[in-house]
């Protein structure tokens, strides 16, 4: 599909409106050359191989998608939804945050809880890197940090168990939280322990961890997916 921008002038998020077969996106303006940005600006969906294990396995439940960016996943996550299922999406970052509201707006979706928040293992005030020390923004690539300074902002933090209904199945966690991950899983303990979902960590390889962190279950990682690690509780049958 051809790239199909256009360029939106609105002084609150500026950027520019792309498309992809999924959907419409509203990039914003700084983060073109981010990988993410240029795929869709090019008309492609970004980390499709991803996105097509994800959709293929939604099944009845919901997905908690964490790290969402402009929303480039948002549009074909939420198509692949059953009915009543819901997608919760994640993004500490306001400024792509603004922008995946945008994305959301432009597509209508309706089965979208997408909130300004960061994963933790409680409930808090990080302190996250949004912008670099010329002051541009670093978009998907933003991170946490231990101490206040230039570009950096306090946003909150919130467990997944107290965030995302316990009696909702979950089908997939998908977590892109920049070296978060540990606090971001403990914080959804009660979500894994209840509903076991295919855990899709990116550059997250410790599947020792996991089993030890949650005792109960026995998952193995069946693989990888761009850069994201992919995780199935044993005996679940799920292959890439």
């Amino acid at each position: 599909m051809s790239s199909d921008t256009i360029t939106q002038p609105d002084p609150t998020c500026p950027g520019t409106e792309a498309r992809n077969e999924y959907g419409r996106y509203h990039v914003p303006q700084g983060l073109e050359g981010r990988p993410a940005a240029k795929a869709v600006l090019a008309g492609r969906a970004f980390e499709p191989e991803t996105l097509a294990f994800m959709r293929a396995h939604a099944g009845d439940g919901d997905i908690i998608h964490a790290g969402a960016f402009f929303g480039d996943f948002i549009p074909a996550l939420s198509q692949a939804l059953a009915p009543g299922a819901r997608l919760w999406a994640f993004e500490p970052n306001p400024g792509n945050f603004a922008a995946a509201q945008r994305t959301v707006a432009l597509n209508g979706l309706e089965n979208v809880t997408l909130a300004n928040a960061a994963l933790s293992n409680r409930d808090e005030t990080v302190l996250f890197r949004t912008r670099d020390a010329e002051g541009k923004s670093l978009g998907g690539i933003s991170h946490f940090v231990e101490e206040d300074g230039e570009g950096v902002e306090p946003v909150r933090a919130v467990m997944l168990d107290f965030s995302v209904p316990l009696a909702r199945p979950v089908s997939i966690l998908q977590l892109d939280v920049e070296g978060h991950e540990k606090q971001a899983l403990k914080g959804a303990y009660h979500i894994i322990n209840r509903w076991q979902p295919i855990l899709i960590l990116e550059y997250f390889s410790q599947t020792q961890w996991i089993n030890r962190t949650f005792r109960s279950l026995s998952y193995t990682r069946i693989g990888k997916l761009h850069g994201n690690f992919v995780y199935a509780p044993d005996g679940a049958g799920i292959t890439l």
